[in-house]
């Protein structure tokens, strides 16, 4: 029997080591974000949307920050859409939170460094989507509870917000901007739900278009443009860094493994890791 217990002891031990071993490895590596948080706060929500107000990075502390402006849909109102005009009160069934300086890793800050006053997380009828997309167009853009689609004299098409969503307008890029049809179906026939969209022309969404620029009156727009491109270059070198620290994680924990294994046989044996406004 003592063969037996022996052998039985060495893969308890084993499996004990494996398994502290390996939760402390998840606990290095994973990283809860401000996203991870808001997806457990508005748990109960299926609608809302998640769009990346604001960013910035403090030298004094190297520590890099978000702003997010959430949206979240209630429950739809009786509303007859042709009664609709600029006079209509307010919408009531969509609600707007938006959040204080939240500081980030260096690894999510350059994840999403180029999707400033773009929608980086939304939730439509109880399902995730973290794709990032221009603000407006994973949920109401193309929607005809929130407005349709107007023929412009030289026959393109561009959505007009109802009378009582037109705030929407002034909380995505401004009164004056156009959603322009083909590019909406570009998005929701090619990228909807499979990867990040920025338009179809070159920098038309995000940090560096003018869209982004002249639409937001964010305090990364009012910073230079020597302080962003050396935040660029600094957050791409802290997120290489940090990934290269959590590779080693990873290595030193397959080493350790190996070395308790042969612990454990020896031991047999002898038996016989706000900044703001």
């Amino acid at each position: 029997m003592k063969p037996i217990i022996t052998i039985y002891c060495k893969v308890l031990l084993l499996l004990v080591v494996f398994t502290s071993c390996s939760s402390d490895r998840e606990q290095r590596r994973y990283e809860k974000t401000p996203l991870d948080k808001i997806i457990t706060t508005y748990l109960n929500e299926p609608n809302y949307s998640v769009i990346l107000a604001d960013m910035d990075y403090n030298e004094a502390e190297k520590a890099y920050y978000h702003k997010y402006r959430i949206l979240i849909e209630k429950p739809q109102k009786t509303v007859d859409s042709t009664k609709l005009n600029d006079n209509t009160t307010k919408a009531e069934d969509v609600v707007v939170e938006d959040t204080d300086w939240k500081r980030v890793s260096p690894t999510f800050f350059d994840k999403h460094v180029d999707d400033l006053g773009m929608t980086i997380l939304s939730k439509k009828d109880g399902v995730l989507d973290k794709k990032a997309t221009p603000a407006g167009y994973d949920r109401y853009v193309g929607n005809e509870r929130y407005g349709r689609w107007q023929t412009h004299s030289n026959g393109s098409s561009f959505w007009v917000f109802y009378g009582q969503y037109r705030f929407l307008s002034d909380l995505f890029y401004g009164p004056s901007y156009r959603y322009y049809r083909n590019d909406y179906r570009d998005y929701d026939r090619n990228y909807r739900g499979k990867k990040a969209y920025y338009g179809s022309g070159k920098n038309k969404y995000g940090t560096s278009s003018t869209t982004a620029r002249t639409a937001s009156s964010s305090k990364w727009n009012s910073k230079s443009s020597s302080f962003k491109q050396r935040v660029r270059s600094n957050v791409k070198k802290s997120a290489a860094a940090s990934n290269s620290r959590k590779y080693s994680s990873g290595s030193r924990y397959s080493k350790t493994k190996r070395n308790s294994s042969r612990y454990s046989r020896s031991s047999s044996r002898s038996r016989g890791g706000g900044f703001g406004k």
